[in-house]
């Protein structure tokens, strides 16, 4: 899925929290902008607590944390320095200076003098410098992480943490005095947005809550809340609303330690998830950042608003932040963990090559500064063989892929046989990947009606057949292939998890790679664990995939082989199969020859469902195809009923047409009565789709012509079809057909002689047709007349 595919109100949501991070961005340059050149008192407040903003500060005396108790001896209250970023009776003059009376955060009693100085560059980076990193850091993962993934519920979860937090890190230091409204109205409104994201954050980490899953509107009472507490504090930061303001500021700390306990309880519920590994290794990894990163800011938030305790300088706690988000980054962007023993050693490699160059770069340089530049190029020469003997190391059967695939594909193509081709399917997984079992099968309509499968390493269970195994259909549907670690991970299979692992339990599987053949799903790999117990990892689906097309190639060779030879007998003995009337037609015309190409006049049926779009993609793909199989059964009893030749079923549509190979005199009427049998039975059917709440129906178009009738295609691939003009005005006028309608193109209407009941649908404009087109709408056939 891609950005563009969203619905209006998910693009819409995904433009508010970018717009959120770029207004924040916005007004923290903006301010430092303002800021530079005018006099900075070299210290700034958050609520009581004091920190240094330039390094003469810092060197004075004065470090991050602790209670500020007078200014040039004047004491101060927390109510007069709740919410500003420099204290009452400050001296502002440019080289002034200014003494303040502090009390350590470890109780120490202390006063310091300060000179005022203007605003530099260097004094943002030290006041604010790691925390804008964190903040763009936070945007950076948010955005990006939504773009790799976008709309799904992981990426909304950490698009929401990083656009909210990261507004907040970009504005906690700005002004939000009365003279900076916008200042004030930006951070208050994040800030109570801020306790409520947790439990975004719990519905969706390290797996889709239940709840989440059932009833996705719940996501917008907690924003909804997050509203309310925003508007109660831009209400309580007003003039005369102080009261109020420290109250939300309370309920905000206690909502968020809520939200963050709620959190960590359910990541280590999770993380000691024996059945799910993945889970279970997803909750570990959130566990880590949640206890590092984001607790901690929970509880000094608390004990400060509520108790006045802890005066800890919140930039203390930002880095810890930052951890946090990259675990969320990674169990999102990551479901099939990479194997950590070997990410381990080729980062510690790595880190040492790295050091090496690096060392030798500083000696190059302590002798000549230009001999580095000639360090790129034995670099440029060597590094690509230094990673690819690395990963020959790490990856000893990665690296000879080629060759092992090249050796699959010699024995595919010794094979004789539909069951030889899948033996060595069977065994190629354990050849590549060192897997310990693989059941390689083909579906019924393969090759033939029947299931075929052979195993390797494993005997696969249950009496019923492969294909009607849940996992099985919807890798069906999708053509892609399945992990079983995802079922526990991803959204989209919470409904159908339990019978997807029945499934690969049945066929001792961890993974179910398609075999795909004219983008239809032909049959599949069914792989187990390997040896190592390492993941699959994508290099290794790729290759298992790559063998899986082979066997497909050499399964169609052996059918279209045994199909020839079916054909020659078929037509050897034509006698023994085809019906007198016909064999006489055939043979008078040089037998079998005689159904090669010819024109002729012929009458074309097209139908197709109205709706089946839309329908197709609300249900599951399971009801989708049992009720493509009920709309196919009832037309096609009827297509035989009448003697019409079907071209072919294109999902929901098909084309039937008379009077060839077998002449039909009455062609237009046989087409006639089947379109309004067929009609009659979409009726039945829909009594029962309708209770279901299908919303599809079918219609139909009909006309009359001379066109080429005949094989195409080529050896191993051949259909009988009709070619020409007609079936290009059939197509239309059932494209202009009306849900129950059956449009009849004037000349087949002719040919009825008044043997049906139909009304004039007018002048026709069609695509594709530079003249109008008259045409009917066939209701039904006409009564006959009894005696007088």
């Amino acid at each position: 899925m891609s950005l563009l595919d969203g619905t209006p109100v998910q693009k819409a949501v995904f433009a508010f929290f970018v717009a959120l991070s770029l207004v924040g961005l916005a007004l923290a340059f903006a301010d430092k902008f303002d800021r530079f050149g005018t006099p900075n008192v070299g210290w700034m407040l958050d609520g009581q607590t004091i920190s240094p903003t330039h390094g003469d500060a810092s060197e004075a005396g004065l470090r991050g944390g602790g209670r500020i108790l007078r200014i040039n001896g004047l004491d101060v209250s927390a109510a007069a320095l709740r919410g500003q970023t420099t204290g009452p009776n400050v001296v502002t003059d440019i080289g002034a200076t200014n003494t303040i009376t502090m009390r350590s955060a470890s109780g120490e009693l202390r006063e310091i003098t300060i000179a005022v100085r203007p605003w530099e560059w260097d004094d943002f980076v030290f006041t604010q410098g790691a925390t804008d990193v964190i903040a763009l850091l936070f945007l950076f993962v948010g955005v990006t992480v939504f773009l790799l993934r976008p709309y799904e519920t992981p990426s909304w979860a950490l698009l929401s943490l990083c656009s909210v937090v990261g507004g907040t890190l970009l504005t906690g230091f700005v002004p939000i005095d009365e003279a900076h409204g916008w200042n004030a109205d930006y951070f208050f409104f994040v800030v109570g947005l801020v306790p409520y994201v947790p439990f975004h954050m719990l519905l969706a980490f390290p797996v889709v809550h239940p709840l989440l899953v059932r009833r996705p509107g719940v996501l917008w009472w907690v924003y909804g809340a997050g509203a309310l507490q925003a508007a109660a504090n831009l209400a309580g930061a007003g003039a005369g609303f102080e009261g109020v303001f420290a109250y939300a500021r309370n309920i905000s700390a206690g909502v968020l330690l809520i939200g963050l306990g709620a959190f960590t309880f359910r990541c280590a519920r999770l993380a000691v998830h024996r059945a799910d590994p993945l889970v279970a290794q997803r909750a570990r990894i959130l566990l880590a950042g949640v206890v590092v990163g984001l607790m901690p800011f929970g509880l000094v938030q608390f004990a400060r608003e509520t108790f006045g305790a802890l005066e800890i300088d919140s930039r203390f706690l930002t880095w810890p932040v930052a951890v946090f988000v990259l675990a969320l980054a990674r169990v999102t962007l990551r479901p099939a963990l990479m194997n950590a023993r070997i990410a381990v050693r080729k980062a510690v490699l790595y880190t040492a090559a790295v050091a090496i160059l690096s060392v030798v770069a500083f000696l190059l340089v302590s002798v000549r500064p230009y001999a580095v530049g000639a360090l790129l190029f034995p670099l440029l020469y060597f590094w690509p063989r230094f990673e690819a003997r690395l990963n020959s190391r790490l990856y000893p059967q990665r690296a000879r892929f080629a060759e092992l695939l090249r050796d699959v594909g010699t024995d595919l193509a010794a094979a004789v046989t539909v069951p030889d081709v899948l033996d060595v399917a069977a065994l190629a997984p354990a050849r590549l990947c060192d897997a310990r079992s693989t059941v390689a099968f083909l579906l019924p309509g393969a090759v033939d009606d029947r299931e075929h499968s052979r195993a390797a390493g494993v005997v696969p269970g249950g009496a019923v057949p492969i294909e009607a195994e849940p996992i099985v259909q919807l890798v069906r549907a999708t053509r892609r292939d399945v992990l079983r670690a995802q079922l526990a991970v991803e959204p989209q299979y919470v409904n159908v998890r339990a019978e997807c692992e029945a499934g690969f339990d049945r066929l001792g599987a961890t993974l179910l790679v398609p075999l795909v053949h004219e983008q239809r799903v032909v049959g599949g790999l069914a792989v187990g664990a390997r040896k190592s117990n390492d993941p699959y990892e994508q290099a290794d689906v790729d290759a298992l995939a790559a063998a899986g097309q082979q066997a497909v190639q050499a399964v169609m060779r052996v059918a279209a082989t045994e199909r020839l030879v079916a054909r020659e007998r078929e037509f050897a003995d034509l006698k023994r199969y085809f019906p007198p009337q016909i064999i006489d037609q055939v043979m008078a015309r040089g037998g079998a020859a005689e159904l090669g190409s010819q024109r002729k006049l012929v009458t074309v049926l097209f139908a197709d469902l109205r709706g089946f779009t839309s329908f197709s993609d609300t249900v599951e793909p399971e009801e989708v195809i049992s009720t493509l199989d009920e709309y196919h059964c009832a037309m096609g009893a009827r297509i035989a009923e009448y003697e019409g030749t079907l071209e072919r079923f294109a999902g929901d549509g098909f084309m039937v047409f008379f009077n060839d190979p077998v002449d039909q005199p009455d062609h237009v009427e046989r087409a006639a009565q089947m379109a309004l049998a067929m009609r009659a039975d979409v009726e039945r059917l829909r009594a029962k789709w309708t209770r279901k709440g299908y919303g599809i129906h079918a219609g139909m178009g009909i006309h009359t012509g001379y066109a080429t009738c005949g094989f195409i295609g080529y050896e191993g691939r051949r259909d009988y079809a009709v070619i020409g003009n007609v079936t290009n005005l059939a197509a239309r006028l059932s494209d202009f057909a009306g849900p129950g309608e059956i449009i009849i193109s004037a000349r087949s209407f002719g040919e009825l002689d008044g043997r049906f009941v139909a009304e004039s649908t007018g002048e026709l404009h069609l695509k594709g047709f530079q003249q109008p087109q008259s045409a009917f709408r066939l209701l039904a056939m006409a009564a006959v007349s009894g005696p007088a």
